[in-house]
C-alpha cells in the first residue's frame, strides 16, 4: 500500500514538473512573479492516474484531460509538436517506472 502510494505522490510531482515545464498559459508556475508551484496539479493527477493504470497515455488522453478544465484541447494550447513531445515525455515517466526524482 506504502509504495503504491508512493508511485502515485511521484508520478503526480514529475507530471506536474512537466507541465510546469511545457506552461501551456505563460503562468510562470513557481516562479516569484508567476502562480503557485502546484498551479496545474489538478490537471497532473488524472494525468498521472492514466500513467499509472495504462502504463502510456496518448495525445488524444492528454487532451481529454486537459478538455475537462479548459475549452480547448492541450495541443490547441501549446501546438501539435509540443503537445506530442509533452507526451512523450511522459511516456517516459511511465517507461522509467516513475520513479522519484526521474524528471527532476
Amino acid at each position: 500500500m506504502r509504495e503504491d502510494m508512493t508511485l502515485w505522490r511521484t508520478t503526480v510531482k514529475d507530471v506536474l514538473a512537466l507541465l510546469n515545464q511545457l506552461d501551456p498559459y505563460g503562468l510562470e508556475p513557481g516562479l516569484p512573479d508567476g502562480a503557485p508551484e502546484d498551479e496545474y496539479e489538478i490537471e497532473a493527477a488524472p494525468i498521472a492516474q492514466r500513467l499509472i493504470k495504462d502504463g502510456a497515455i496518448t495525445v488524444e488522453r492528454v487532451d481529454a484531460i486537459w478538455l475537462e478544465w479548459f475549452d480547448e484541447p492541450l495541443h490547441q494550447a501549446v501546438g501539435l509538436e509540443a503537445g506530442q513531445q509533452f507526451v512523450a515525455s511522459l511516456n517516459g515517466l511511465a517507461q522509467q517506472g516513475a520513479r522519484p526524482g526521474a524528471t527532476s
